[in-house]
């Protein structure tokens, strides 16, 4: 589940402790917060968001932090500095590449961040596991992939529908998204479809309707039955956001 805004989530109890109960009751698993450069701007706020973040894994969460620059690598490795037990649990890029004018240079800008992501991680273990790196990913080309899955350990792909019946099966212009999975999933990336409760598209009324449940056992249901694809699996699944989120049914 992505959280919108983590600043107004941590200092707002009742939305704090309805995602508290939504993870104590695993309807959620993982925790991607945006907006947490200003909870690491000085010392003291970087004391709150360890606190935050050791909060959550005390719910059972997995905590895993959208990075779009170097910079909040930076922030997260002073962080860790000075609470040496607080931990996060991945790292997911948030540089939209495939929307550039230059998108050659900016997909090369995208695997440095990987790999500076991958670097630093590589100094923050917990209880000595790897931390994975992930890239949120829009729509790729085939060779495109080919180079971030050899970079990456999950990606969290965009699936901008109203429907979930639409969204195994979606094209966007030419790109079909099942071999956007394909390529990914048979190269070794774990794939988390995101579904939408507000964007520019969003299934909201299908959410709120009939449940995550079924909008993933319908997805789940159309890619086991696609002939070149339906070995493949998801590891999960990401909503945006929890603050639009409906309760679970």
């Amino acid at each position: 589940m992505y959280v919108r805004d983590a600043v107004l989530l941590t200092t707002t109890p009742p939305s704090r402790t309805r995602l508290y109960r939504l993870l104590d009751q695993k309807s959620v698993t993982e925790v991607i917060p945006y907006n947490l450069g200003p909870l690491l701007a000085t010392a003291a706020q970087r004391e709150g968001a360890a606190q935050w973040i050791d909060e959550l894994h005390r719910h059972g969460a997995r905590v895993i932090v959208p990075i779009a620059a170097a910079q909040r690598v930076k922030a997260l490795d002073l962080l860790f500095a000075e609470h040496p037990d607080t931990w996060i649990d991945g790292m997911v890029t948030e540089l939209e590449y495939w929307n550039r004018p230059d998108r050659a240079a900016a997909l090369e800008e995208h695997m440095l961040l990987l790999a500076t992501m991958r670097t630093t991680a590589a100094t923050w273990g917990h209880d000595g596991d790897t931390m994975p790196i992930g890239a949120y990913l829009g729509y790729p080309t085939e060779a495109e992939a080919a180079r971030l899955a050899a970079a990456i350990d999950f990606a969290f792909v965009d699936y901008s529908v109203n429907d979930p019946a639409r969204a195994w099966g979606w094209k966007r212009g030419k790109d079909s998204l099942r071999r956007r999975f394909g390529w990914l999933a048979n190269a070794g990336v774990e794939v988390w479809p995101i579904f939408y409760a507000n964007g520019e598209v969003d299934m909201l009324a299908a959410l709120k309707a009939r449940g995550t449940g079924v909008a993933e056992a319908e997805f789940r249901s159309d890619q086991a039955a696609d002939p070149d694809y339906g070995s493949l699996a998801p590891a999960g699944f990401i909503y945006f956001t929890f603050e639009a989120m409906p309760d679970p049914r």
